[in-house]
């Protein structure tokens, strides 16, 4: 079984799901049996569609009716095409409708076991002024507006990692993890300056820890296709591709 095919269509389908609570809008809807998702803006995951079921209704109809929500909120209409995307012909038709594609983007997972946690690694349930300012170094200035409201409604259970040393914050993540034993890394971040460290990799450590013994089996992430040096940690770790997304994007108002 090749690492594209490690895991079966219904484990990649609940990562996505899984993704998608770990990273929430403040606000979405079903449309088609599409979520919708409706945050007014800044983060793209929060406000984009993620098209994992289809009703099977008019594409054409469901399109539309997914354009007037963003023309609503006044934002681009965007849609996260993932490799198990519904219908499957909703990236060509999108295309065909002059949306522009964006940022190729992959999912990795791999299986989890006990291990140690390291020390010198804080684990809170709500995001510190050390650990924000960590990660708000890291984000553009949009990201950085919206990241606020979003991790106000992230579900637990789920900690916010920040590793010091001498008592420096210098590296954060989040780990998210859902009801059905999937945990979600997210804000892998590491101040510019101590870039290339080994920080990184402890607070994976130290967030793969966590997850275990909260009963996560399986962790997953996303990663843009070209962010090589964050690959390089992850598949260094064990991580293997079990799907990828792509966004496509289209200015509606």
């Amino acid at each position: 079984m090749t690492a594209a095919h490690m895991f079966s269509h219904d484990q990649v389908l609940a990562m996505e799901y899984a993704a998608a609570r770990a990273w929430p809008a403040t606000r979405w809807v079903d449309v088609a049996g599409w979520q919708v998702r409706l945050s007014g803006g800044g983060s793209r995951r929060a406000n984009s569609v993620l098209p994992l079921e289809h009703d099977g209704t008019s594409l054409a109809a469901s399109i539309a009716a997914v354009e007037a929500r963003y023309r609503a909120q006044r934002t681009r209409s965007y849609f996260q095409v993932t490799s198990i995307a519904r219908p499957s012909n909703l990236d060509a038709t999108l295309a065909a409708r002059g949306y522009a594609y964006e940022e190729p983007c992959l999912l990795l997972a791999k299986p989890l076991a006990p291990s140690a946690m390291p020390d010198d690694v804080e684990v809170t349930t709500t995001p510190t002024p050390d650990w924000l300012a960590v990660y708000g170094s890291t984000i553009d200035a949009s990201r950085r507006a919206a990241v606020p409201d979003v991790l106000a409604v992230v579900p637990a259970p789920r900690a916010f990692l920040l590793l010091r040393r001498d008592g420096v914050p210098i590296a954060t993540c989040l780990a998210v993890v859902s009801p059905d034993g999937n945990a979600l890394v997210e804000c892998v971040a590491t101040r510019a300056d101590l870039r290339r460290s080994g920080a990184g990799s402890i607070v994976m450590d130290a967030l793969e820890s966590w997850s275990v013994s909260q009963g996560a089996r399986i962790a997953v992430l996303q990663v843009v296709a070209a962010n090589t040096p964050a690959r390089a940690l992850y598949e260094g770790r064990g991580y293997t591709e079990a799907g990828r997304y792509h966004y496509r994007w289209k200015d509606v108002v």
